[in-house]
């Protein structure tokens, strides 16, 4: 097997190697290490006003990591052409922010 990009497809179907981007050879425990770091502790969470999936979590109560696995909202894409950046640098969208915000305080999403 091979790896494209930031994909480990590995070089060892039993899963006790993989090969890196990089070309280096790396444990399977590596590469679940890795894994478990990206994401780790991430739950799904829907946007009340658009809907959208995202991956949130929360490391404490003034940190949230949001990971998109589609298409951003509107609002931020919008945000992001008119300040002339990617939308990774836009601040999170106040309707996500409170979506997320609620599914802490259901318990749905816990503050590790």
């Amino acid at each position: 097997m091979t790896v494209t990009g930031s994909e480990i497809t590995g070089s060892d179907l039993t899963g006790s190697e993989v090969t890196g981007s990089d070309g280096r050879h790396r444990s399977r425990t590596d590469t679940d290490e890795r894994q478990e770091y990206l994401a780790g502790g991430l739950t799904e969470v829907r946007c009340e006003a658009c809907g959208r999936l995202v991956q949130a979590g929360k490391r404490s109560v003034m940190q949230t990591s949001v990971q998109w696995s589609g298409p951003v909202c509107d609002r931020l894409s919008d945000a992001a052409a008119a300040a002339g950046r990617p939308t990774a640098l836009v601040p999170t969208c106040p309707e996500l922010r409170a979506s997320i915000d609620r599914a802490v305080r259901e318990g749905r999403l816990e503050v590790s």
